[in-house]
């Protein structure tokens, strides 16, 4: 048997070394396999579970804009009832008692110049009094029914508002929800890189095994191991941080854990069911026609139009009729509260007020709401061609986000075959550890770019539904 001169122990107890290394690396993958699996089931009990559904109540529930608006209409109704009020009679009683205590300490008076003594005397006299009064108006233009038309067209107008700010929050929620989901896919993608690049370790530390690759290889991809475990610690963290901004926006305890529930949300993968999604949005003039038949701020923008047409015609009743109203009144009066009933007045009359000059305020009045109207009215327009910008731009987002995917998807395609040929060429000797990991980490950067344009066409499709008036919730 040859000597060993250099005094270098045998391969094979090297090759065992290694053995016991795998031995002890598969134990650790077992126990963390079991922590994966014990640990999340233990950790979901503690999460709270929202949907799409429940998140889109959570927010509307908790809004203190839409709670303003409620508390608005509130006091809305109340001066529709105050103004139903004014077409009834107002009826009022009082009651009046007065004492007048005199004293006089006597003297001297003149009567036709004779002098007259008097002495000095003290008296107490009482009065009492009891009334109804009553008053209507009786005609002025018919302004205070048109004051009751006002007062339910400002009513109608504050709940349409409050429509169009849930739907704001609506699509808020989308945006945050997707954010979620979007960045819980990016983890996820992480953590699959991540089991790629360990499993590449484990090839080539097989490799060192059997004395085709070197130790240096193995802490090279050691780095890329660590490298990719930071990336799935970097987006768990974005996938909490997404978390507390959705519960920050729903108005709820931004330390609760909860888990998202995506079910009954479609999300398209392939290119053709894009494209189906797509084919919904082809028909621009269709889109704004809806919008302007179904949008609440479109709709609120036309009621206020209404509500200064009837400020205005107020106005001008106020400005151009007389009014009538009708008074009366019943008294009882007298010194002794036992005889209250001797003495009775009935009064009742007509009262007509023109008025013929007020300092130009009335007629300002009517001329500040001649100018409302016309201004809201110029809104109007504006927000229809706001509309109609809005809705083109969002469509062409949505081509952009389309065409975003399907180019990354046949830049994928390649990246995956430079993959597999880059850890061929490695395998056989022909290419370096540097290539296979650069070309791993291309295909994840753009795994990661489709996720990010997948839900940005998502997002772009639920802010057409929004723009056009299909959105519901």
């Amino acid at each position: 048997m040859l000597k060993n001169p250099s005094g270098m122990k045998p391969f094979k107890r090297n090759h065992v070394y290694l053995n016991n290394n795998k031995s002890v690396t598969l134990m650790k993958k077992i126990l963390v396999l079991i922590l994966f699996v014990i640990l999340p089931v233990s950790y979901a009990f503690s999460q709270e579970s929202y949907d799409l559904n429940k998140t889109v109540r959570t927010a509307i529930n908790n809004s203190l804009t839409v709670s303003a608006y409620q508390n608005n209409i509130s006091i809305q109704e109340l001066n529709l009832k105050s103004a139903y009020g004014n077409l009834i009679p107002s009826l009022s009683f009082s009651g009046n008692w007065t004492r007048n205590n005199t004293y006089n300490k006597g003297g001297t008076t003149y009567l036709n110049g004779v002098p007259l003594d008097y002495n000095p005397y003290t008296s107490a006299a009482n009065s009492f009094s009891l009334g109804l009064n009553s008053s209507v108006t009786l005609f002025n233009g018919f302004a205070n029914y048109e004051n009751i038309d006002l007062q339910k067209e400002s009513i109608a107008q504050l709940k349409t508002t409050l429509e169009q700010a849930k739907y704001d929050i609506v699509i808020g929620v989308y945006q945050r929800f997707f954010d979620v989901l979007k960045k819980e896919k990016i983890q996820k993608t992480n953590e699959d890189n991540l089991a790629v690049s360990k499993d590449q370790l484990d090839k080539i530390k097989e490799y060192v095994n059997v004395g085709k690759k070197t130790m240096s290889d193995v802490y090279k991809q050691d780095v890329q191991v660590a490298q990719n475990e930071l990336s799935v610690v970097s987006s768990a963290s974005d996938v909490s941080k997404a978390k507390v901004e959705m519960l920050n926006y729903l108005n709820e305890d931004v330390a609760k854990e909860i888990a998202l529930d995506a079910t009954g949300i479609f999300i398209p993968e392939q290119t053709s069911e894009l494209k189906t999604a797509m084919a919904r949005y082809s028909n621009f003039e269709s889109l704004v026609k809806n919008a302007l038949d179904t949008r609440f701020d479109y709709k609120a923008a036309v009621r206020d139009i209404t509500v200064n047409e009837y400020r205005l015609g107020i106005a001008k009743k106020n400005l151009y009729y007389p009014t009538l109203s009708a008074f009366g009144s019943y008294n009882f009066s007298s010194n002794d509260i036992n005889n209250l009933d001797n003495s009775k007045i009935l009064t009742f009359g007509l009262t007509l007020s023109y008025p013929i000059f007020q300092g130009f305020q009335t007629d300002v009045t009517m001329q500040t709401y001649e100018v409302n109207v016309k201004q809201k009215k110029e809104d109007l327009i504006k927000l229809e061609r706001q509309i109609r910008s809005d809705l083109k731009k969002a469509l062409y987002d949505l081509e952009t986000s389309y065409k975003q995917i399907e180019i990354t998807d046949r830049n994928i395609i390649s990246a995956e075959q430079d993959k597999l040929l880059s850890e061929e060429n490695f395998r056989i000797g022909y290419g370096t550890l540097l290539d296979v990991q650069v070309a791993t980490t291309n295909l994840n950067n753009l795994k990661i770019n489709r996720i990010n344009f997948l839900y940005n066409f998502l997002l772009t499709q639920k802010q057409i539904d929004y723009l056009s008036g299909i959105l519901k919730y």
